[in-house]
């Protein structure tokens, strides 16, 4: 039986910063609130950009795709978080991975890749946008510049086939409780196996699972200067499952698509369900 578990804890504001990506870019402060250094407390934040990259190993757009936005990646370490999340025909399709692409797209049954959605929002081609130029460093510039109303960091621990996480966040604004969504997806940091048709001969950031599935979990109404402390748990189950794919995708209750579970990572993000805005999102990867 797949093992997951979610706890919650709420405490005041005791001010420790938990946000790592750079300097708040709005220090204001109109209620007197106070950090541990007696700075006052931020509104806003800077924003690490969530790239959701819908992919997979036998799509042949997908292979300058992933070169597209590793290079405008590159230029932005810090500031970012990937999610790879690979469908079509590729050995690590899951349903989970098809029902987020779905979500993209409501009333659809069919869908494209490759295709990205930064920070839920912003939905593009990486190879056709900007008159086929492609992906490009002022679009993420764009999406970076508007700030976040959200500090938040991750961290985890893998043991065995066992995945542990703390997430930490700090609302600098009220975030009303109304369809928002805590997501944690864990990735692997570099696959081989599922290697396809496109000429890629390895992969990075590759969804392994949601949890505690593509819809996440439900959130309460967040308000500023009130720090969370959200903690979880998810256990691999089986063996590696050999021969999985679109036909065959793999059942996480008796097995797992994970090469090597020293590899494993963790992303979380916050998110409005019907909006698709993403308030803020954290990573376990170093930069």
């Amino acid at each position: 039986m797949r093992s997951y578990a979610l706890a919650l804890s709420l405490t005041l504001f005791a001010a420790c910063s938990s946000d790592s990506s750079g300097p708040n870019p709005d220090t204001s402060n109109d209620s007197g609130e106070k950090t541990d250094t007696g700075e006052p407390l931020p509104t806003e934040t800077a924003r690490r950009v969530l790239h959701e990259a819908f992919t997979g190993s036998t799509c042949g757009p997908c292979a300058p795709a992933t070169e597209n936005i590793k290079r405008v990646l590159d230029a932005h370490p810090g500031e970012y978080t990937l999610l790879k999340i690979h469908v079509g025909s590729d050995p690590y399709t899951t349903q989970e991975g098809v029902q987020r692409r779905l979500y993209y797209l409501p009333g659809e049954s069919s869908y494209g890749i490759p295709f990205v959605h930064a920070d839920g929002t912003n939905g593009f081609h990486p190879n056709l946008m900007n008159a086929e130029e492609g992906y490009q460093d002022a679009d993420f510039e764009a999406f970076a510049a508007i700030p976040a109303v959200l500090e938040m960091s991750v961290s985890h621990t893998v043991t065995e086939q066992t995945v542990d996480w703390a997430i930490d966040i700090l609302p600098l604004a009220d975030v009303p409780a109304d369809n928002l969504r805590l997501h944690v997806a864990i990735m692997e940091g570099t696959t081989t196996n599922n290697v396809g048709t496109n000429g890629q001969t390895e992969f990075h950031n590759v969804m392994k699972k949601m949890v505690p599935d593509h819809t996440g979990s439900e959130l309460q109404a967040l308000t500023r200067g009130e720090a969370l402390q959200l903690s979880g748990s998810y256990t691999f189950q089986g063996s590696y499952a050999e021969g999985t794919g679109i036909s065959n995708p793999v059942d996480h209750s008796t097995a797992h698509t994970v090469e090597e579970f020293e590899d494993l990572e963790v992303v979380a993000w916050i998110q409005d369900s019907a909006s698709w805005e993403v308030y803020q999102s954290a990573w376990t990867l170093a930069d």
